[in-house]
């Protein structure tokens, strides 16, 4: 299923689809600022393998929770007082903030990595659709090669079969997240700035 919604303003009963798709265990594909991506209910290990199974190499990257708020990230992960101050000025943004994962979340998510990447996003799309699911989304780019598409059709083209639903709200350039690591107390720009 393909909807396309406002890009300003996302139709709230589409986006109440969205969030019984992800309560139900699919794969979404859907807008963030910095383009395109494929998500699940980060709470459904069914959902997580479907996702893994889709992107084959997901599993030694590094992954990425969407959150609501700063509040729900010390659920899935360790927030310091120094990782605090760093992160709420900048949230919601473009920004991954790694940080050292819970322990259930790596069992969780079933992955050996002991950190975790937390993003907030400033897209109206999530704004809404916090409104009506309230779990964290294991999030990936979508592409499965280098190249980074920004044409809804060719996503589509490409994901039809292997999603269970797209929101589309047009054309979004490529503008990757920064991606700033907190572990140890210590700020490390791994891609983009602070």
């Amino acid at each position: 299923m393909r909807f396309e919604v406002h890009p300003q303003n996302p139709q709230t009963r589409t986006v109440k689809l969205a969030a019984a798709l992800l309560e139900d265990d699919g794969l979404l594909l859907y807008p963030t600022e910095s383009g395109y991506a494929i998500g699940c209910n980060a709470e459904s290990s069914k959902a997580i393998h479907k996702l893994y199974a889709l992107k084959k190499p997901l599993k030694k990257f590094l992954m990425a929770l969407i959150l609501p708020n700063i509040r729900s990230a010390t659920d899935y992960a360790h927030v310091g007082n120094f990782a605090f101050g760093i992160m709420k000025p900048r949230i919601p943004g473009p920004y991954t903030f790694i940080l050292p994962a819970a322990p259930h979340i790596a069992r969780k998510l079933d992955v050996k990595r002991t950190e975790i990447g937390l993003r907030f996003p400033t897209h109206p799309f999530f704004k809404e659709l916090f409104q009506h699911f309230e779990k964290p989304i294991l999030s990936t780019a979508a592409k499965i090669s280098e190249e980074e598409l920004i044409d809804p059709d060719a996503l589509w083209n490409l994901f039809q079969h292997s999603v269970d639903m797209m929101i589309d709200c047009g054309e979004i350039g490529s503008h990757p997240t920064n991606v700033i690591s907190l572990i140890g107390n210590q700020v490390e720009v791994i891609r983009g700035e602070l």
